[in-house]
């Protein structure tokens, strides 16, 4: 029997049934970019039709349609766009300690990865980071890691 869980909205009660959504996804086509993150890597991908550079990397191109990719390493280096301190954890991290995700300028592209520093108070939007990955054993995962260049917070 499928429970049912009830809304709050204006007005009446109403009921809801949570929705799954499986899709399968063709990773084979982006694996160099996990392996990538496994060598401390980040690629995007870059359309040899129109040289238009995506991240996350794409098969073909939404711009042209074409099929024609190639693979580009992002530099190591970039520049802080805007930061947040992630109290409320997602599904998965709940017995992660708050984090700081923040989305970085590198290569013409802005990526978003975990900001290494533990007073969000003394990061800002400017700050030159170094692009790095980091294993997540709970998730056998690498995943994209900032480390501010100028200070150490």
């Amino acid at each position: 029997m499928m429970s049912r869980k009830y809304v709050k909205r204006e007005g009446p009660w109403i009921p809801s049934v949570p929705l799954v959504y499986n899709h399968k996804l063709p990773i084979a086509n982006i694996e160099k970019y996990w392996k990538g993150l496994d060598e401390g890597r980040v690629f995007a991908t870059k359309c040899t039709a129109c040289g238009t550079v995506y991240y996350p990397p794409q098969i073909d191109c939404p711009s042209c349609r074409s099929q024609q990719m190639e693979w580009v390493e992002l530099p190591k280096e970039g520049v802080i766009d805007t930061f947040t301190k992630i109290y409320a954890r997602p599904q998965g991290y709940e017995d992660f300690e708050p984090y700081i995700v923040a989305i970085v300028h590198t290569g013409g592209l802005r990526i978003m990865g975990w900001l290494k520093a533990k007073d969000e108070r003394c990061v800002k939007v400017g700050d030159r980071v170094v692009i790095r990955t980091e294993k997540v054993e709970k998730h056998n995962k690498h995943i994209i890691v900032f480390e501010l260049t100028d200070k150490i917070c």
